[in-house]
């Protein structure tokens, strides 16, 4: 007979499916399984089984788990909990038995917490909701601005027509470093393919992290010229449809984002250089992994 940790992982790995089903990315099915997997192994430590779980335990829980933590980390460790009750919780109402049929998530969850909404810098207005009970106040902190003049050095430095070439499209068009990753898929301007560069509209195509939703952005014309000069000297012809490959000739693999933010800091940081310059690689597509 399974005992209640088991339970507890079978639950989680139905949640995990149906989030697959759904269509979210490898980024948010790995930050799930940590942390549900988390979550039970504190329930098994505690004794308690799944179906007990009460508003009080999950303050219990946030209590124990939050203990040097950053806000975001908690309130993204209470969002997680709050899909995957909200998830049992509808499929044992829906078939009419189950221990969680009709009940209340132990977990309040934030207004339309089930929706993804993707809010751009000078595009969208801010979503102003308030705080679920549990949730911590995160600060909110505005963006270091890159001083101009230092972005445009360090474009021209770049050490290659690709670095230019995708360092000219974060300056320009404010978008995500992004990533290209066999397990948990691509999004941002490194997890571009060569299909989203429209030339005649003069617009790429960009994934938003954590979602299927794609969006089209303007692209200034001095991009171009760098681009084809990456794609004429540098690329060559991979095997793969990822517009951004490693330079290594027997490899030709995606360019992975640590290794482009590697090349990116050495940059910023020339020999005897302590000034603004040395800050600049991690600002630019800062929100990017």
């Amino acid at each position: 007979m399974p005992n209640d940790e088991d339970t507890a992982t079978r639950e989680v790995e139905e949640f995990l499916r149906h989030l697959e089903v759904m269509g979210r990315s490898g980024y948010t099915l790995r930050s799930y399984r940590l942390g549900l997997a988390d979550f039970a192994g504190w329930l098994a430590g505690e004794g308690l089984p799944l179906t007990m779980v009460r508003r009080r335990h999950i303050e219990a829980y946030v209590a124990k788990f939050g203990v040097g933590r950053a806000t975001a980390t908690v309130n993204h460790r209470l969002s997680v909990l709050a899909s995957f009750f909200a998830f049992v919780i509808r499929r044992d109402t829906e078939v009419g038995n189950g221990g969680w049929a009709g009940r209340t998530s132990p977990v309040p969850a934030q207004r339309d917490a089930e929706a993804v909404l993707h809010r751009m810098a000078g595009r969208d207005a801010p979503v102003r909701r308030g705080r679920a009970e549990l949730r911590r106040r995160q600060p909110r902190r505005l963006p270091r601005d890159v001083d101009p003049e230092v972005a445009e050095l360090l474009i021209r430095e770049a050490g290659s027509w690709r670095d230019r070439a995708i360092l000219l499209l974060l300056v320009r068009t404010g978008q995500r470093v992004g990533d290209w990753h066999p397990e948990h898929g691509r999004h941002g301007v490194l997890g571009m393919r060569m299909a989203d560069f429209d030339r005649r509209r003069s617009t790429i195509t960009v994934r938003l992290k954590g979602a299927r939703d794609e969006h089209r952005v303007p692209v200034t014309g001095d991009f171009w010229p760098v681009f084809d000069r990456y794609l004429a000297e540098e690329r060559g012809d991979p095997l793969t449809d990822a517009a951004w490959v490693g330079h290594r000739a027997r490899c030709r693999e995606t360019l992975a984002v640590h290794r482009f933010r590697g090349r990116a800091s050495l940059l910023g940081r020339p020999a005897g250089d302590t000034g603004d310059r040395a800050h600049v690689p991690a600002r630019i597509g800062a929100a990017g992994v």
